[in-house]
């Protein structure tokens, strides 16, 4: 960060507020992996209650839920030519008991990583979905595959959003379904930067105070 022979041939003062600024940078990664660490550790709100307005997720809530419905993918992620993980649409759905029939009320996208082993049962839920909705199979039960689905909400980037439009296009919505249903996030594992963030804090806030005490006790030049 800076040379020994730096702090030791420069002003005084120059080495405290030095030390002072690095200190500051380390309260500011303290706050930021402590809200980090706090956010995944709150309670999640479980996105299956009946009465869960999707309209008021956010980005960053930690949500959870069981998922039965998966429309079809609309992206997935490699790494050395592999697959890692696979996002898909996810819909809000609601049930008409006037018509007696189900509806899809919002789309968010949910990310399944390879790791989880569950490419195959997302699979069967998409398979099971098409029955459902586009063969009317009358005997399917929502709850007969699912996949536990614990994370936090991110917002869809720009080439997010383009192919959630063009995956819900091929499925058979209208443009204006699609500016209506989509939810602009998609649901992501939970894992935290957050102790990472709390560990350069602490480093960078020793460091500071420890340059800073240094050039207090110093002698002028």
């Amino acid at each position: 960060m800076f040379g020994l022979f730096t702090i030791t041939k420069e002003p005084k003062l120059m080495t405290i507020i030095r030390g002072a600024i690095v200190g500051v940078v380390g309260i500011v990664f303290i706050v930021l992996g402590c809200i980090d660490i706090a956010k995944i550790n709150a309670k999640p709100i479980d996105l299956n209650e009946t009465h869960m307005d999707w309209n008021q997720l956010h980005n960053g809530q930690h949500v959870e839920m069981d998922v039965n419905v998966l429309i079809g993918q609309y992206m997935y992620t490699t790494e050395n030519g592999s697959e890692v993980s696979r996002d898909y649409l996810m819909p809000h759905m609601v049930y008409d008991s006037h018509n007696d029939r189900y509806y899809v009320d919002r789309v968010i996208g949910v990310k399944v990583n390879k790791s989880s082993g569950d490419f195959d049962t997302a699979e069967a839920i998409v398979d099971n979905t098409v029955d459902f909705f586009f063969h009317q199979t009358e005997d399917y039960e929502f709850n007969t595959v699912t996949i536990h689905v614990d994370g936090y909400l991110q917002k869809l980037d720009d080439d997010q959003m383009k192919y959630v439009k063009q995956a819900m296009e091929a499925a058979g919505f209208t443009p204006h379904d699609i500016a209506a249903m989509i939810v602009p996030y998609y649901i992501c594992d939970n894992s935290s930067s957050g102790p990472v963030l709390l560990g350069i804090g602490i480093f960078c806030l020793l460091l500071g105070g420890g340059v800073a005490l240094y050039g207090y006790k110093k002698n002028p030049l």
